[in-house]
């Protein structure tokens, strides 16, 4: 029995996990709706959860996604890792009209992008002809935020809404009218 019990208090410990990044992208759609955000996709897998918002009257962004990826299984990275996850930032423009000068300026993001790694916070902007993406991720302490059924909802909904800040402060020079 007791190779069994060890199985079961594993798989426990994999079923917690995976539950508490359900229960912070919950309280992140609650909080970010509460501050006037529409979430208008939501794709959930075993390991990755994506919310997409529209937020009204903004001039600058088309679109936030907000990504929680989770290693999560029965491999030595989901032991080593923890109750820590993966969240992703993702900001986008379009611009309705695009003019010869845009091709230099993707350009040059392209080549800036070589040695950018969009991990702990720094952003990558990505071009598209009318269409421009910044993205950045995070590794978080779930725990930080989420204890048993308790969320510290305040601090992670403010943390969230300064990481889509700092990516639209960067795509707001790109905007086209």
């Amino acid at each position: 029995m007791g190779l069994f019990d060890t199985a079961t208090r594993y798989q426990h410990k994999a079923e917690l996990r995976e539950s508490k990044d359900e229960i912070l992208v919950g309280e992140l759609i609650r909080g970010l709706s509460a501050l006037g955000w529409n979430p208008y996709r939501m794709v959930a897998d075993s390991d990755r959860q994506a919310v997409g918002f529209k937020v009204p009257d903004d001039p600058v962004i088309s679109a936030y996604s907000l990504i929680v990826d989770r290693k999560s299984g029965s491999g030595l990275v989901s032991q080593k890792l923890g109750s820590r996850t993966v969240l992703g930032f993702v900001a986008e423009i379009h611009n309705k009209v695009v003019d010869p000068d845009d091709l230099a300026t993707m350009w040059r993001t392209d080549l800036a992008n070589l040695f950018k790694l969009p991990v702990a916070g720094e952003v990558r902007i990505n071009h598209q002809l009318n269409r421009v993406v910044a993205r950045t991720h995070h590794l978080v302490d779930i725990d930080q935020y989420v204890s048993g059924t308790q969320v510290n909802l305040g601090a992670l909904v403010e943390w969230t809404y300064g990481q889509f800040l700092q990516l639209r402060e960067q795509l707001a020079p790109l905007k086209k009218g």
